[in-house]
């Protein structure tokens, strides 16, 4: 049997966290949660999660984007693969996906905009987590 993977979840929106925990776990995987950028770098002290699910507009506006520079910058995290998923593009007419993969502007595997269907988002991490 093989090893359960652990997804951490980044994001300020408790019932997004909620929400996307269900869907997560019902797939199999072990789910762990933040509220904030300080609180998951907190909970990367104890823990090494096998991909990280990120929102960008957290304590700040940009606190996603300084996290994800941050964990790629650290020995322990600069491995593990990065799913920045979020509504900034629709709330300031961006698009970002084309920068996903970009190790100098935003080092992270994929960029997804929220809303985005569970069923796509867990494909994703299946893609990730195969690498």
């Amino acid at each position: 049997m093989t090893e359960q993977k652990t997804i951490l979840i980044v994001d300020d929106d408790k019932d997004f966290l909620e929400a996307t925990s269900i869907v997560l776990e019902k797939s199999g995987y072990s789910v762990a949660t933040c509220l904030s950028a300080k609180e998951c770098l907190a909970k990367l002290k104890s823990m090494k999660p096998d991909l990280i699910i990120l929102d960008v507009m957290m304590e700040t506006d940009h606190s996603g984007f300084d996290l994800c520079r941050e964990m790629k910058r650290l020995p322990e995290t600069k491995d593990v693969p990065i799913i920045m998923l979020t509504a900034v593009d629709q709330k300031y007419s961006l698009s970002f996906s084309s920068a996903a993969g970009d190790e100098s502007w935003l080092p992270v595997d994929e960029f997804i905009g929220k809303p985005v269907e569970a069923g796509v988002l867990v494909e994703c991490i299946e893609k990730l987590l195969a690498r």
